[in-house]
């Protein structure tokens, strides 16, 4: 029985590691943090298999301009952090052209149509159906040009056989009657669902890999030996030998790269939430709002406000400016809203083609990458640990995988 290492307990990882126990390996997850506690617990919550349009769109580079000067619009830049990361931005923005962009859309559509199937393989083991509501995601647009400009994301999902639903004003009261009156229109995303408790979900399926013989550690990889047949991780001052290893550790993965000698274009997209006390149910399901680019969702223990852009790296302390414009808006569209009782922030792994990284390394046979998942790792969790354990069995995977290869950069 070969031994493999999943390093990150993210969504990515832990499902990585379910599906590889599953199939007979001996699997250790290691991560200095608790399972599910970090990217994967503070999202807007939805499993967005409609989510196939990618951040890169054609006229990008003009926008920005006026999202950045628009005070609560959904995109911040730490100036001083784009300077020193030209190169990056750059390649985004070559990432932004009408044939790029309508490929990415293709690519991401290629493992979202498959993102639910493969949840519902794991959730036919683990009964989370408490934590699951199948209130079809909305999304609303707070003015006529607001809905005019999204025009084009439409054309991208029909393309793709994605399906939506557009709803006057009138519609959407019928839907949601506790929403101020401050929107123009709504769209509604058909058979979407969304989860009451992201970190529930994740700790069953993490509670079901130990329940299967899987280990976990809790602690930092320091260093690694690649050796012709094995991988050797140094925990500490502790070494333990392994088989093969899968790299999932989110918006730090590249730094597990560099210590085998690998670079990746990887960054982050910081994102916030809010979670407002409640007593009483006001929304039924995510209700994105288009004006500051973040979803409210009524959650088990309040209601979460959740989304937006920051572009400022991985060490910088939060943006008290962001979670601000954040509450303001959220009153703004749900004014019943109580006290604030805690705000968090989280590093989305982005690279510039707005695209994963899944698939064995070019320089090393036992070392697999499943990383870069940007706004959608919750939805990918699954279906990437599927993929992850094929490729670990040394089978071709019944998806084409070739856009997300490592090599591509």
């Amino acid at each position: 029985m070969k031994s493999i290492a999943v390093i990150g307990a993210g969504i990515v990882g832990i499902c990585s590691a379910y599906f590889l126990k599953k199939s007979g390996f001996r699997v250790t997850l290691i991560d200095r943090e608790d399972p599910g506690t970090m990217t994967s617990f503070g999202h807007a919550c939805s499993f967005a298999d409609y989510a196939n349009v990618p951040v890169n769109y054609p006229g990008l580079i003009w926008d920005v301009p006026k999202m950045l000067l628009k005070k609560d619009g959904p995109l911040a830049v730490d100036f001083f952090y784009i300077l020193k990361n030209i190169p990056w931005a750059l390649s985004f923005l070559k990432n932004c052209k009408k044939e790029k962009v309508e490929e990415i859309a293709s690519s991401l559509t290629n493992l979202l149509k498959h993102s639910q199937i493969s949840y519902d393989e794991i959730f036919k083991e683990v009964n989370v159906q408490e934590y699951i509501s199948h209130e079809e995601n909305l999304y609303l647009f707070d003015t006529k040009k607001s809905l005019d400009n999204y025009e084009y994301a439409n054309v991208i999902r029909k393309n793709n056989s994605v399906k939506f639903r557009n709803l006057n004003k009138e519609e959407v009261k019928d839907l949601e009657p506790n929403i101020a009156d401050v929107y123009y229109a709504g769209q509604l995303f058909t058979g979407s669902r969304h989860t009451t408790n992201p970190l529930a979900i994740s700790t069953k399926i993490f509670e079901k890999f130990l329940e299967l013989g899987g280990i976990y550690i809790k602690q930092n990889v320091t260093n690694l030996i690649q050796k012709e047949n094995n991988i050797e991780i140094y925990l500490g001052n502790k070494k333990i030998n392994f088989d093969k290893m899968i790299v999932c550790a989110g918006a730090w993965s590249n730094k597990i790269a560099n210590l085998l000698g690998e670079n990746f274009p990887l960054d982050t997209e910081r994102g916030y939430h809010i979670l407002f006390n409640t007593n009483e149910k006001l929304i039924k399901r995510p209700v994105a709002w288009s004006e500051s680019g973040f979803y409210l969702i009524q959650i088990h223990d309040g209601v979460r406000a959740a989304g937006t852009v920051e572009i400022a790296g991985i060490n910088k302390e939060p943006n008290l400016k962001r979670i601000k414009m954040i509450e303001r808006q959220s009153r703004k569209v749900l004014p019943q809203l109580g006290e604030i009782k805690s705000t968090w922030m989280g590093r989305r792994p982005t690279l510039p083609d707005s695209l994963p990284i899944i698939g064995e390394s070019s320089k090393n046979k036992n070392i697999i990458y499943a990383f870069g998942h940007q706004h959608i790792g919750w939805t990918l969790g699954a279906i990437t640990g599927k993929i992850i354990t094929t490729i670990t069995n040394g089978k071709k995977p019944n998806i084409n995988i070739e856009a997300y290869s490592p090599n591509r950069f």
